[in-house]
């Protein structure tokens, strides 16, 4: 089967679709269970415009692998394509599709579906924060025209709340987490990513049924990465704490917690090992009672709302560590240089630069996160591409200056917003278009060149030259 996928790959980029067709269904004759071979042949069909026969081939490929990138991204190009503007981004915000869709291709009818706070159902939903609006510190750059992803005004902090579910269900695939009342409902409001795939399917992992009280954590990329792991993950701990569950929880869900990062968050939240349960090894989840913590994202707010960056702040920065180190670097550069994409591909020139006006260069994997805190808590001066590090803004002194660098193929404002509710001044640097090896593979992976004067122009805007 690899060799007709392979030869389907060759012939689709030699622009040869219907051999290249061909080709991706022997693939799946022979091995019907891949969904890298669904989605090449719905990209296939997709490049030959012919939408009826892609779409059955996506919606496959999704069902096997809710978080295939291209996949993804064909669905949004389809529905706009047909016109249905509202659905796609609806599909790229929520990964919600439409429901004559999850009719015909999941065989989702009737009341199938609630939010915690729908009425006639047994849920209870308990309010921590109201929906606040904030405004928003500018960003400041040296192009003429601010990138219109820099442009927000004002941003909401989504209402958080927590939902206890008598009985109630969490089952984990992938990218998706999805919540299910004891009458067999998804809970839209608290699962996550394209939680259909796993409530239509007729092959879920067994139940391991707990009988107790479980706080389910578990979150789209909540395991992987540590921006979404403090964000999608620990600040919601704050919620339980906040709601006087915290005492009750006999066992906690989390995605995994195999990284140092999430075993040193473990021991700050005072969580001990012997009630962690991590869904890799237990997918599939029922409680007697089910308390899950709500995404403030999915409330139509901002992903890192002031009270979670505070909560961050008070669980890692203490007062006695950042007494204890006396000599600590003022300026600093967070390199990307272990990372596997969106490096700095000229980080040296970069780095010898930065050197002589006092920088120093720096990778945050190597320190702890309580060395993190209490190493930015000191800095006046931030420079950093886009990435995770900067997730550790939330321990900045208000008033420090952070420089960020991009790709102009990916420009993501998480950072300026962190920075804004920090009371942070935030400047942004795009670089320069380049044949870029990471390009291809996903949106958020480009590299980065870094045009030097453009640099120290930014810099003298920053006032730190």
């Amino acid at each position: 089967h690899l060799f007709h996928r392979k030869l389907g790959d060759v012939l689709q980029e030699k622009g040869l679709l219907d051999e290249a067709i061909y080709s991706y269904q022997k693939a799946i004759e022979i091995n019907p269970n891949s969904c890298w071979h669904y989605g090449a042949l719905g990209n296939a069909y997709v490049q030959q415009d012919n939408l009826s026969e892609a779409l059955p081939c996506l919606i496959q490929a999704l069902k096997m692998r809710p978080d295939h990138y291209e996949v993804n991204q064909n669905i949004a190009y389809i529905l706009k394509k047909i016109g249905r503007q509202e659905a796609a981004c609806i599909w790229k915000s929520q990964q919600r599709l439409p429901k004559d869709w999850l009719k015909k291709f999941f065989n989702l009818t009737g009341n199938w579906e609630v939010t915690s706070d729908s009425p006639q159902t047994n849920i209870t939903r308990i309010k921590i924060y109201s929906n606040t609006q904030f405004n928003l510190l500018p960003s400041q750059t040296i192009e003429a025209k601010k990138h219109r992803n820099f442009q927000d005004k004002k941003v909401n902090s989504g209402e958080a709340f927590i939902a206890v579910l008598p009985e109630g269900r969490g089952c984990v695939d992938l990218a998706t987490s999805a919540v299910i009342s004891s009458d067999n409902r998804l809970v839209r409001d608290v699962s996550t990513g394209c939680a259909e795939v796993i409530f239509s399917s007729g092959e879920l992992p067994p139940i391991h049924y707990i009988d107790g009280t479980v706080a389910f954590l578990s979150a789209k990329w909540g395991g992987f990465v540590y921006y979404h792991w403090m964000f999608d993950v620990v600040i919601r701990m704050d919620l339980l704490r906040r709601s006087g569950w915290i005492s009750m929880i006999d066992k906690f869900v989390f995605s995994r917690c195999d990284k140092k990062f999430h075993q040193e968050t473990l021991e700050a939240l005072q969580i001990p090992q012997d009630k962690i349960i991590e869904s890799r090894f237990y997918p599939h989840i029922k409680a007697k009672k089910l308390v899950v913590p709500s995404f403030t994202i999915k409330q139509g707010g901002i992903r890192s709302p002031k009270w979670g960056c505070e909560f961050i702040r008070n669980l890692f920065l203490r007062s006695e560590n950042i007494r204890k180190i006396s000599e600590q670097p003022k300026r600093i550069f967070i390199s990307r240089k272990l990372a596997s994409w969106r490096r700095v591909v000229n980080e040296d020139e970069v780095v010898s630069l930065l050197e002589k006006f006092g920088f120093i260069s720096l990778t945050l994997e190597s320190f702890s996160i309580t060395e993190q805190a209490t190493l930015m808590s000191k800095v006046k001066a931030v420079i950093a591409p886009h990435g995770a590090g900067l997730t550790n803004l939330v321990f900045c002194s208000p008033g420090t200056k952070v420089i960020e660098f991009f790709s102009p193929q990916y420009i993501n404002p998480i950072y300026w917003k962190i920075s804004s509710l920090c009371n942070l001044s935030y400047y942004y640097l795009i670089g320069e278009n380049f044949e870029n090896d990471n390009l291809d593979k996903k949106s958020w992976t480009p590299d980065i060149i870094v045009n030097l004067k453009k640099l120290l122009k930014i810099m003298k805007l920053a006032e730190v030259i």
